[in-house]
């Protein structure tokens, strides 16, 4: 047998992969690979399918070429049991739901399956992200997603949660409430789970409440999860007030603005900031500006001119004392009013 040595002169020894009973192929007819269950911490076969209908329209035989885990223990996830045996696919979910759908010219009649067999779920996540890796080949919306759905077992109900269109926003909101663990502008696949785990509740409850996706940009996706962090997801003048947001439901008619009407009309008309981007600097201003106005709308004020120490709001948030009731008679804040 061939010897080879790694840098520091030691032998590599062989590992004997075919005799462990771990790997093994089999072909397998289409109806019964359609029967799969996608393995639990797949990310968003149907956003990833919109992308990959051009390249999946037209069958070649690579395509028939899928992976499948099988479980070799019984096992739970989800809060679900498993028996041993149970078998998942662990990639070409989008190709699956391709070819459910009529998207491709042809169906292959039989797969080519190579399987891993491995004893828990957490093993098999491990081998998913071989094919699907966090680190390296996704765009960092859809680790989020994956995030939030296997690691938190939370399935987001808007559009704009499904596609992670909300990391920009989580990691300024991290910033900010968590400056000695996040201080970078870029964001890392490192990062996300942390910052997804301290804004969990947050999240769950800004999910619940949107039902215009469009409306939704992400200086009031930060601004509202550091408004959900300070004044607790139970707020009900804070949901009145993220439930206008949503629907962009401003009153125009007194003189002097609310404070959610002010942050509506602003990104109609553009009147302060004529730039609205996410670049660090320009992103932590209008987020300060935003919450500066929703602090107005929960205290029932209106203001005809502006403080001049409302830049400073965002990186203060944190320390801010808050005086509504729920805080002040430790009333549950855990979970959003429906």
């Amino acid at each position: 047998m061939k010897v080879i040595k790694n840098s520091m002169g030691d032998i590599v020894p062989f590992i004997p992969v075919k005799e462990s009973n771990m790997l093994t192929s089999y072909w397998m007819t289409y109806g019964e690979y359609s029967e799969l269950e996608e393995v639990f911490c797949q990310r968003d076969t149907e956003g990833r399918l919109n992308k990959a209908k051009k390249y999946l329209s037209e069958f070649i035989t690579e395509h028939a070429v899928v992976f499948v885990c099988k479980l070799s223990s019984d096992d739970v996830v989800r809060g679900k049991k498993y028996k041993k045996g149970t078998k998942f696919r662990v990639d070409s979910n989008t190709r699956a739901m391709n070819w459910e759908n009529g998207g491709s010219n042809n169906i292959p009649k039989d797969v080519l399956v190579i399987e891993f067999s491995f004893e828990s779920f957490e093993r098999i996540r491990k081998c998913y992200n071989t094919f699907d890796s966090i680190s390296a080949t996704e765009a960092n919306q859809e680790k989020f997603y994956g995030i939030i759905t296997g690691m938190f077992n939370y399935e987001p109900s808007s559009k704009k949660f499904r596609k992670g269109q909300i990391i920009t926003a989580l990691n300024m909101a991290s910033n900010c409430f968590y400056p000695e663990t996040y201080t970078s502008p870029v964001i890392s696949p490192e990062v996300i789970p942390g910052q997804t785990f301290n804004f969990i509740e947050e999240i769950k409850c800004l999910d619940s409440l949107i039902t215009i996706d469009s409306n939704w940009n992400q200086t009031w996706i930060c601004a509202a999860l550091m408004a959900l962090k300070k004044y607790g997801t139970k707020n009900e003048r804070l949901i009145e007030g993220l439930q206008r947001l949503d629907k962009k439901k401003s009153n125009t008619m007194p003189d002097v603005y609310d404070g959610i009407t002010t942050i509506i009309e602003e990104w109609k008309e553009n009147n302060v900031f004529h730039e609205k981007g996410t670049r660090f600097s320009q992103f932590q201003e209008l987020v300060s500006w935003c919450l500066y106005y929703i602090d107005k709308w929960m205290d029932d004020k209106t203001v005809k001119r502006i403080g001049n120490e409302w830049k400073k709001t965002a990186k203060k948030y944190k320390d801010d004392k808050v005086s509504n009731l729920n805080k002040l008679f430790n009333i549950d804040t855990t979970s959003c009013v429906s």
